[in-house]
């Protein structure tokens, strides 16, 4: 993929609803920063070199052993890699591996980022082979009797997860929220280590 594919410096802003979809360089940082309470976002990622090589709630819950990854965790992909890793966390174990549709319904996310993904001629899986969403300033918990339940995170406008790209990877964004706008985006690739 030529260096001119990579992200500039320039940060984005969505509001409910609204994508983002990039490749992001390998060392590169990616900051989700909160504009007020209520936000949050569906994020898909995959290997630019491989686009079935995909971002894995469930490896990453192997890999763990828990749900609720923390600053210095590694989030896994689906031939269990280090796939990106955790650097901050405002919202407080704020990435939910319990529900990959805790936002929206899986199919409305792929219909809006395969469109993208193919707009923008990003390698990008069948529809059909496209991974689950990890959902971010979100948390699920579970009752006593085995039922998931929401547990909200106290998102805060600023509240910032920031992740770095272990290798070349597509990330793919769907901004949720009760306040627009509702995610900003900054990918840092001087920040390539």
């Amino acid at each position: 993929m030529p260096a001119a594919r990579y992200p500039r410096l320039l940060p984005s802003t969505l509001s409910a609803s609204q994508t983002w979809l990039d490749v992001v360089q390998a060392g590169s940082r990616l900051d989700l920063t909160a504009r007020g309470p209520g936000a949050g976002a569906a994020i898909f990622c995959w290997s630019v070199v491989d686009p079935y090589e995909q971002l894995s709630d469930a490896y990453t819950f192997m890999e763990l052993r828990r749900v609720r990854p923390t600053v210095g965790d590694q989030l896994y992909s689906t031939l269990r890699r280090p796939m990106i890793s955790l650097e901050r966390d405002d919202a407080g174990h704020g990435i939910d591996l319990l529900r990959h549709d805790y936002w929206w319904p899986r199919d409305k996310c792929l219909n809006v980022l395969a469109a993208e993904a193919t707009a923008n001629a990003i390698p990008a899986p069948l529809r059909r082979d496209w991974p689950y969403a990890v959902n971010f300033f979100a948390r699920t918990r579970i009752s006593e009797n085995g039922d998931l339940i929401d547990d909200p995170v106290e998102t805060k406008e600023g509240d910032c997860i920031a992740m770095r790209a272990k290798f070349d990877v597509v990330v793919a964004v769907m901004a949720v929220g009760t306040v627009s706008p509702a995610i900003d985006i900054l990918v840092d690739p001087r920040a390539c280590s």
